[in-house]
């Protein structure tokens, strides 16, 4: 008896969502009528959900042969509406990815010379990798680099060092725009970038795109210990890296959250 009154009850919950996404589609004020048969409802229901509704504010009702349009309280709902961060609706994804394969998760985007980090997940592990703060330099970095690599050649000045040759902060960065060409030429064939051991010693980043519409785009990354990031690692990563891309893209928000950062991205 209990689960057929909370079926119930859930049942007009759902009715009375359906009538307020409905108002707040239509161009002018809906008769019971007309939202009784949109909906596929009795009358009797759709007048006693109207009723509660409109004395609690979620709808209003108007003229001589009543219709109904969104009420005072709805507004007051949606201007208190914030829409997520993108560290918000990565979080969840990146730390289920942290969590799968052991490593540091990371997501960015270009940020002129930098690779702006928005949102960093670390694994439950002892061993674990600092991202270099917020920002980081773009061309030593997986993602910095797998993001310049979808953008034309003579678009990449701007996110390189002014001069050559670049920093080297290992043995292994690459300190000349030649060497970076290359390396980005080498990202576009096999579909995504590695630091190795570039940024810093003993760590290995490997980065794919998140398949967004639009460039330049945003990009997934993990970082890992050298020797658990190899070859043959990567070609087992790759899969699983691609699949939490597209599962963050995928996510309830990950639109919303895009929105703001896109006159950024426009500009990186």
């Amino acid at each position: 008896m209990e689960q057929r009154a909370k079926s119930y009850h859930s049942q007009g919950l759902v009715r009375a969502l359906a009538i307020l996404r409905l108002l707040g589609k239509a161009p002018a004020p809906l008769t019971l009528a007309s939202i009784a048969t949109e909906l596929e409802l009795p009358k009797s229901t759709a007048v006693r959900l109207l009723q509660v509704m409109e004395e609690e504010g979620f709808v209003r009702r108007s003229g001589e042969h009543p219709a109904y349009s969104i009420g005072h309280a709805v507004h007051e709902i949606a201007e208190g509406y914030r829409p997520p961060s993108m560290s918000d609706v990565a979080a969840p994804v990146l730390s289920r990815l942290a969590d799968e394969v052991g490593f540091t998760a990371n997501v960015g985007l270009l940020e002129g010379p930098s690779v702006l980090h928005l949102h960093v997940a670390e694994p439950q592990r002892a061993l674990r990798f600092a991202t270099g703060g917020t920002l980081d330099h773009a061309y030593c970095t997986g993602l910095g680099k797998l993001l310049m690599s979808v953008l034309p050649e003579d678009a990449i000045d701007a996110h390189l060092p002014e001069s050559e040759p670049y920093s080297s902060w290992t043995a292994r960065t690459i300190t000349t725009r030649a060497g970076i060409v290359d390396e980005l030429e080498r990202i576009r064939r096999d579909g995504y970038s590695v630091d190795d051991e570039e940024r810093n010693r003993g760590v290995t980043c490997m980065a794919v795109l998140l398949p967004t519409h639009g460039a330049p785009t945003l990009a997934m990354s993990v970082s890992a210990p050298s020797a658990e990031l190899e070859e043959p690692a990567r070609a087992t990563l790759l899969p699983v890296l691609n699949a939490a891309a597209a599962e963050l893209v995928a996510a309830p928000g990950f639109d919303a959250a895009l929105e703001p950062l896109r006159p950024r991205m426009a500009t990186a």
